[in-house]
């Protein structure tokens, strides 16, 4: 699923670093509309990693809670830095909601193991 971000003025860039730093992949990607691949406007997710672990569809609203939570945390960081991600970057070490978020995502995916490991 391709998300776009431009609704909250946010680059998948910074969406990016932010769910890395809380343990939650997802890639930035262009959408319609972008005109720069360094500046892409929104983020990719894919679904097999999180089915092939046994998430069913309830277990996916709480995805999208995370996800959302990401949002909000990285457009509160982006109001405090201004646009630029090298201004965005440093804010984000050590950032409390941050952490908090990463800590809730592993216990979440605690129950429901990898496979083959």
């Amino acid at each position: 699923m391709l998300w776009s971000l431009r609704k909250h003025d946010l680059t998948g860039s910074k969406l990016e670093k932010v769910c890395e730093k809380a343990g939650i992949t997802v890639n930035k990607n262009m959408v319609i509309g972008d005109t720069s691949a360094l500046a892409p406007s929104g983020i990719r997710l894919g679904t097999p990693a999180l089915t092939s672990r046994g998430l069913t569809e309830n277990d996916m609203v709480q995805v999208a809670k995370f996800l959302d939570e990401a949002v909000k945390i990285s457009i509160q960081i982006q109001s405090k830095t201004g646009k630029k991600l090298e201004d965005f970057l440093p804010a984000m070490n050590n950032n409390p909601e941050i952490l908090s978020l990463k800590e809730r995502v592993e216990n979440f995916s605690k129950k429901f193991p990898i496979p083959g490991l």
